[in-house]
């Protein structure tokens, strides 16, 4: 079997497109997010009402879908970074490992709070070095429809928000 290697220098100009498409996609769901204002100052002229309400809470769920887009694309971006600290951060781990199994053999009951205590932060740093493949949901085909439909929903809020503009202007 062939080992495939990857330099991870190569992924820079990945990452800086990547970094790229998340401000794309940032500025989109904020600018939809000013336009839900506009709408919702539109319905707030006269009385408020629930349904009012329920209706500027699911125009608020496609900048947030985008939103949680955009933090998956950034924590994609951080992929190369953390898979070249990947190979120390496990030796790190190990050795500490073996300092807790070390202490855990000459101690009694009352210094387990303690170990525990340590082992705690060494498998909180372990769900780190394991979850590198986690970012990767986001490429998910049903969650790229849901961010493509919420994407394409942002785009016509944009102008519905001028138009709410123009409303609240005029009259």
């Amino acid at each position: 079997m062939t080992r495939v290697t990857v330099n991870v220098s190569d992924l820079q100009g990945l990452s800086r497109f990547v970094a790229a498409v998340v401000r794309l996609v940032v500025r989109l769901a904020l600018i939809a997010l000013l336009g839900i204002a506009a709408i919702a100052a539109v319905l707030a002229r006269g009385k408020f009402s629930a349904l009012d309400a329920v209706l500027v809470l699911i125009l608020v769920a496609a900048p947030a879908i985008l939103i949680l887009f955009a933090v998956g694309l950034r924590e994609v971006a951080r992929l190369p970074e953390r898979l070249r600290r990947m190979p120390t951060q496990g030796r790190d781990q190990l050795a500490e490992l073996t300092r807790i199994a070390g202490a855990a053999r000459g101690s009694g009951f009352r210094r387990a709070p303690s170990l525990l205590w340590r082992l705690r932060g060494v498998v909180g740093s372990t769900r780190d070095l394991v979850g590198f493949a986690v970012p990767l949901r986001v490429f998910t085909p049903p969650f790229l429809a849901l961010t493509f439909f919420a994407g394409a929903f942002c785009v016509l809020l944009v102008p519905a928000g001028f138009v709410a503009l123009v409303v609240l202007a005029v009259g």
